[in-house]
């Protein structure tokens, strides 16, 4: 899913390929995988994944090139080279072409998922957990909204306000609570901002997910958000 951090896997074994989506995606990664280095060239801008899982012996070019022709679409993109070769001037190649880590085959898979996570950790790149309340799914660390399974795009404020909802969901929340949170304490407008962009919020959302209060504030409302910590 986009909201989630984007992995690339190239690798033409396609058992082993799929094997990776599966396990990646379990953990909560999104994948998307090609067979071939020029495939993958080819749709990483479209893609755009932070990080590249990719083999050196591939069908119609090797991992060094592959490698190389990614650092120059995306000079900060990461990659983990993953091959059977395992000598050192193998391992050096890589690095040399531009891989930030290399895993030999056979591999363990828990080293695998550890080296994302620290090579990801340079980056500063964490996978956020979703808080979900129902069909909704906010990630906090991505700043994206999925509802009913789609993207939705929110403004700044307007995922501001709504992960503030998210994040008191046992309780109603004030006006005033909501402008100190959101816009900050020096705001000096009205208070019908905070009931502008409610409005906003259901009309993209849907109009029973924050019910108001009369008198005291906003809650969202039906099912129970669970937060995944």
């Amino acid at each position: 899913m986009e909201n989630k951090v984007k992995l690339m896997v190239v690798e033409d074994d396609k058992k082993l390929r799929r094997l990776l989506e599966i396990e990646l995606e379990h953990v909560g990664y999104s994948v998307v995988s090609f067979e071939s280095g020029l495939d993958a060239i080819e749709e990483f801008k479209n893609e755009n994944p932070e990080l590249v899982i990719l083999d050196i012996m591939l069908p119609d070019m090797d991992g060094y090139e592959v490698a190389q022709n990614l650092r120059k679409l995306k000079p900060d993109v990461l990659i983990l080279m993953l091959t059977a070769l395992g000598m050192k001037k193998d391992k050096l190649a890589g690095f040399e072409a531009g891989a930030d880590d290399y895993l030999t085959k056979p591999f363990d898979n828990e080293e695998l998922l550890a080296r994302i996570k620290a090579l990801l950790r340079r980056k500063n790149i964490s996978i956020s957990q979703p808080i979900k309340f129902g069909s909704l799914e906010i990630y906090e660390n991505q700043r994206t909204v999925i509802y009913n399974g789609k993207n939705v795009d929110l403004s700044k404020t307007e995922f501001d306000l709504l992960l503030y909802l998210a994040k008191n969901k046992d309780r109603v929340v004030s006006k005033e609570e909501i402008l100190d949170a959101v816009w900050g304490i020096d705001y000096y407008g009205s208070d019908n901002t905070v009931e502008v962009y409610v409005n906003y919020i259901r009309k993209k959302l849907s109009p029973e997910l924050i019910k108001t209060i009369r008198g005291v504030g906003y809650k969202l409302v039906g099912e129970k958000i669970e937060t995944n910590d």
